[in-house]
């Protein structure tokens, strides 16, 4: 793993061993919804690690121009919140793989499934961590996946994670020409590579590497573990959760929150559920908190992030429809076959718990282990994203509902 994600870097990085000066800009947005609030820009011109520039906008106005000039820093801010998902976008760029180090564990392996066909798949690493101490943990992992050439395909940990597509080459580097993000069901934001050129031929450049006259450091954010987090929001009166239509009645959940200098929670997004129904009341409930602000060593107030773990007990009310597996076939539209990895029973039956919205589209499966997926699984998976239904009519309305669907292994 170690080897891989050091060449992969390497072979991506415009700021690695080999780099030459360019100039890059990336339109981010949520290209489905035109209006979506996530909407920004990233552009730099870099001529060393020691001289370099860059601009970061979001669409409701705030602003971040960062200038480094013989290694000396300086920056100005303009808004009171950077917003945690279009920083993910400039992590993507500049360093996709935060911590890098946490993934060359001595002996830490790579998973790929060889198909039918001798394909090969994605080869990916997993680490398992947590989110939350004590009866507010939960588990959660983290991915790294690479593509047949060796480059980057998929990053995804608490708080962060990016998929990357359309490599194109710029010198002796191959760049991502587009960053994908989903960070809950139903959003998906991508970031375009606009203009990856030679910084000599950017236009206006004259002035670029002028030192600003302050340093705002406005939008620095601090990370926070789940056990500051924990004590932060100890003074909060509990959750009251409401009754679910299915699945689990006890269990933990984690979200992921960005919060401002003034103490508000800003985004939240999901990590990991028991019961998935009660991760988007959990995140509304977070971003209605006001928190005491979170002060710099020199006593500024500073932006801060983290996991946050939760337990939850509700109860069952107004039940989901639960179809079997002849019923939800029956509603299928476009059904697509797993391709199976080698080295499978024949005759061996795997069920896939399955949940379609009200539009008939897929959602996600979970399976009866709740640790890693295993490479039939991960099969199933990946045949399951492209299948199509008709919505579940009841009382004359379309109803999302949950199915139970075997596979037999051929």
């Amino acid at each position: 793993m170690k080897d891989m994600l050091t060449k992969a870097l390497n072979k991506s990085s415009l700021t690695g061993s080999d780099a030459k000066p360019f100039h890059i800009k990336i339109s981010v947005s949520e290209p489905k919804f035109p209006e979506s609030p996530y909407q920004g820009a990233i552009e730099e011109w870099w001529v060393s690690p020691q001289q370099w520039r860059r601009e970061v906008t979001s669409k409701d106005g705030s602003h971040q121009i960062i200038v480094v000039v013989y290694g000396k820093k300086t920056e100005e801010d303009q808004g009171d919140y950077l917003p945690l998902w279009l920083r993910s976008f400039v992590t993507a760029a500049f360093d996709p793989v935060p911590d890098a180090v946490a993934w060359s564990v001595p002996g830490m392996q790579i998973e790929q499934i060889t198909m039918p066909n001798g394909a090969k798949s994605d080869a990916c690493a997993r680490i398992q961590g947590g989110i939350g101490s004590g009866i507010r943990g939960s588990v959660v992992f983290s991915n790294v996946c690479f593509d047949g050439d060796g480059t980057l395909k998929f990053v995804n940990t608490p708080g962060y994670g990016m998929e990357f597509h359309d490599y194109r080459r710029f010198g002796k580097k191959q760049f991502p020409g587009k960053f994908v993000d989903d960070p809950e069901s139903g959003t998906t934001i991508v970031g375009l590579v606009t203009v990856l050129e030679d910084e000599s031929k950017a236009t206006n450049s004259a002035n670029l590497f002028t030192p600003l006259p302050r340093d705002d450091n406005a939008f620095e954010s601090t990370h926070l573990s789940p056990a500051q987090l924990e004590q932060l929001t100890s003074t909060i009166p509990a959750i009251v959760w409401p009754a679910v239509r299915a699945g689990k009645t006890q269990g933990h959940l984690a979200i992921y929150m960005s919060v401002d200098k003034s103490g508000q929670v800003r985004e939240a997004w999901p990590e990991n559920s028991d019961n998935g129904e009660l991760s988007d009341f959990a995140r509304e409930q977070a971003c209605r908190w006001k928190l005491k602000p979170t002060l710099d060593k020199n006593g500024n107030p500073v932006q801060i992030d983290g996991g946050l773990g939760f337990a939850f007990e509700t109860k069952i009310g107004n039940p989901l429809p639960e179809l079997s597996d002849a019923e939800v076939r029956s509603l299928a539209t476009k059904i697509v076959e797993p391709q199976w990895p080698t080295g499978l029973k024949s005759g061996a039956v795997i069920e896939a718990h399955i949940d379609v919205n009200q539009d008939g589209k897929f959602v996600y499966a979970s399976y009866h282990a709740p640790t890693a997926l295993t490479s039939a699984e991960l099969a199933i998976n990946e045949a399951l994203t492209q299948w199509n239904f008709r919505p579940l009519i009841r009382d004359g309305k379309p109803q999302y509902f949950r199915a139970t669907v075997r596979f037999t292994v051929p």
